[in-house]
């Protein structure tokens, strides 16, 4: 049970996880009539909630009423997402536009270059957790010289505003190279610093590029990891000083900066 109310008593008693979350607002035997209060309203409280009213007394039959009502506790999903798989042998690009942890499940929306796509498989997955993953794909044949543009749009009754998300096919571009910390005149990086350098490109390319490192024209430093569009240097050491240079490829072409 959720919460019991005894009458005669006046008392109310709620049970489990319920507990300081669970009370009787408006309750009035005589009209017949009470109403149940969840406060910090959680994704595990959805489900169907029965009201029963029973009768009790001396020399009078038990009498028992029930109604029941489904009760959904919206929960915004995480803004969508867009993942890509492009053959060039085909020419063909196939995007897939996620919005996860949602109840109910996202709508998702494509357009290309402004104008509405029909033509999307949609899936909707449940999670370990119960909430539920929108999933909208499409494919598409992009001719030669063609750079389209896609856009995902997700819109949720929990949203105050729709959320969008999207991306160009082309060859990406690299515009700048940043380092982190920034160093200065008077804040130099030192040695045993953890330096991350990023290799910055246009947002939203597709295909998703894939990033290549050089220190002075040959491999990156031991000590250095890549993690996408970055190379993280941890206990940076003297030898580690010099050029570096990313290279920026995908399908469509490549690119290079350095720093």
């Amino acid at each position: 049970p959720v919460l019991i109310w005894d009458y005669d008593y006046g008392t109310a008693y709620a049970y489990g996880l319920y507990r300081n979350r669970a009370s009787l607002v408006n309750a009035n035997a005589d009209q017949l009539d009470a109403s149940l209060r969840l406060t910090n309203l959680q994704f595990t409280d959805n489900g169907t909630y029965e009201c029963v009213v029973a009768a009790r007394g001396s020399g009078v039959a038990p009498q028992d009423e029930a109604a029941t009502m489904e009760l959904v506790a919206w929960v915004a999903p995480n803004d969508p997402t867009i993942t890509d798989d492009y053959k060039p042998n085909t020419s063909n690009l196939t995007l897939t536009c996620t919005a996860y942890s949602g109840n109910p499940a996202a709508t998702l929306t494509w357009y290309r270059d402004g104008s509405r796509i029909y033509n999307d498989s949609i899936e909707v997955f449940t999670s370990w957790r119960g909430y539920l993953d929108a999933q909208s794909t499409i494919s598409a044949i992009v001719n030669t010289g063609q750079s389209p543009t896609f856009q995902c749009v997700a819109n949720h009754p929990a949203f105050t505003s729709s959320k969008s998300v999207s991306v160009t096919l082309g060859a990406p571009s690299v515009s700048a190279i940043n380092i982190s910390p920034t160093p200065t005149e008077y804040n130099p990086l030192l040695e045993l610093d953890d330096v991350i350098l990023t290799c910055m490109t246009q947002d939203g390319i597709v295909p998703e590029p894939v990033y290549e490192w050089q220190h002075d024209g040959g491999p990156a430093p031991a000590n250095a990891q890549r993690y996408g569009n970055q190379l993280k240097i941890f206990s940076a050491q003297v030898e580690d000083s010099g050029t570096y240079t990313c290279t920026a490829t995908n399908a469509m072409g490549t690119d290079t900066g350095e720093v």
